[in-house]
């Protein structure tokens, strides 16, 4: 890809299944993503599903790359392998015993030997500690991260979120970590080893269930306070059942639950002016869903999306993937491409999650094949790096002003103010982040 964010940047992929995914968002940015393989090839190139024998996550978590084999038992490869590093900007390795273990070396000990690298290590549980040993499933992410202790109805088994939803969040984080210490790289001329747990990427983003009203926080609350069991009847966001399918509502501001409540017809029990508050409608809440599951049990998915659009109620269809797959809406924006995974097999696949300058900057070239590129960089040029300056926190210096709200806008705001950047918080004074408005556990 050419005329990339990151056009510049070597990354230097030796990880597996675990990391596919982390260097996939570098090489859609348009980095010069360089991932190397032992024969007969990665374990995750016969990952299920499949297509036509391919794998179908790795086609997707390896698109934009180029691919080289090396051998590990040769002395000649494994020079060259230390020789790729060295020039590399950022060395992504997953699990032992694979990528940097089979070279008889580690990601700590290429970022001691070349001082300008980042080394970033993704293992489920972290190279230390009690669980380091342990291999995680995103099921087992779930469950150890409390986001299980939020799914599902309020008493009996939880109901598992989508495979890939623990995963792709701990990619995100762990590509975010390498891209900060990288930024600070460019400044000082430093690198860094980065230990990434997937584990821990998940317990503070997934939810957050360590942020606004994560079971850590509503930990801190007197028992008699609490409820607990499951979320009942998931008061906030509720999803209802329509003539072909469910819809799923957001109310949050007065201007939207006034929308809600002329859609309904103005009924007189939910006339009082308490109810512009979120925790009136909250305590409320089963009485007010009924009433909207009433009003939308007949109707259909597009018929109540419009209609939303048209009153100013957050509304949304709940899509299952082959819907999300046919979408006219993602077709239209370019979300979506037919890419061929296999000899006549086409499959439709989300693109990426970028969008640059009006365009998404995302799935380009399929997945290599085995030993497809020579093992070298597509760009012949000097490593940089910084003469100078003191290391400190990678953004010090930085000045965000931070619109968002709830907890996208909180976290992203927070990630860049705890490694140094002056965030300043701007909110509107009719309506307060939302989040200053959660309503008491009980």
């Amino acid at each position: 890809m050419s005329n990339g964010l990151l056009e510049q940047l070597r990354v230097l992929d030796l990880g597996g299944a675990e990391s596919d995914a982390v260097s996939r968002l570098f090489a859609d940015l348009g980095a010069d993503v360089l991932k190397i393989e032992r024969l007969p090839g990665s374990p995750a190139r016969r990952a299920l599903p499949s297509v036509a024998g391919a794998s179908i996550p790795f086609a997707l978590h390896n698109a934009n790359k180029r691919g080289a084999v090396l051998d590990p038992d040769s002395a000649a490869d494994r020079d060259r392998l230390i020789e790729l590093a060295g020039t590399a900007d950022i060395v992504v390795d997953g699990r032992n015993p694979t990528g940097t273990a089979a070279f008889s070396t580690s990601c700590a000990a290429l970022a001691e030997r070349f001082g300008h690298l980042v080394a970033l290590s993704v293992t489920d549980f972290g190279s230390s500690g009690p669980y380091a040993s342990w291999q995680a499933t995103d099921p087992v992410l779930y469950a150890m991260s409390t986001s299980l202790s939020r799914t599902g109805p309020t008493s009996g088994t939880p109901v598992l979120p989508p495979l890939g939803v623990a995963s792709a969040t701990a990619a995100v984080q762990a590509a975010w970590a390498a891209l900060a210490a990288y930024y600070c790289r460019l400044r000082c001329g430093t690198g860094e080893y980065i230990d990434l747990s997937r584990f821990e990427a998940v317990v503070q983003s997934l939810d957050p269930p360590f942020g606004s009203e994560g079971q850590a926080a509503v930990g801190l609350k007197r028992s008699s306070e609490l409820w607990r069991g499951r979320p009942r009847n998931q008061q906030i966001y509720p999803i209802f059942p329509c003539n072909d399918g469910c819809v799923r509502i957001c109310l949050l501001s007065p201007r939207q639950w006034r929308g809600m409540r002329a859609w309904l017809g103005e009924p007189e029990r939910f006339a009082d002016p308490k109810f512009d508050t979120i925790a009136a409608r909250y305590a409320a809440s089963r009485a007010l869903n009924d009433a909207i599951a009433e009003l939308f049990a007949a109707q259909t998915m597009d018929d109540l999306v419009a209609e939303g659009q048209r009153r100013g109620v957050p509304i949304a269809a709940v899509l299952t993937p082959a819907q999300a797959l046919s979408s006219e809406h993602f077709r239209a924006v370019g979300a979506l491409a037919d890419v061929e995974v296999a000899a006549g097999a086409d499959v439709s696949v989300p693109v990426g999650p970028f969008v640059v300058n009006g365009e998404h900057a995302g799935y380009t070239n399929p997945a290599p094949s085995l030993g497809a590129d020579a093992t070298a960089w597509a760009t012949q040029r000097p490593v940089t790096s910084s003469a100078g300056g003191a290391a400190g926190r990678p953004f010090d210096g930085m000045r965000i002003l931070d619109l968002g709200v709830i907890v996208a806008g909180g976290e992203l705001g927070r990630l860049f103010a705890d490694l140094g950047a002056e965030v300043i918080k701007i909110e509107s004074a009719a309506y307060p982040d939302g989040l200053r408005q959660t309503p008491r556990a009980r």
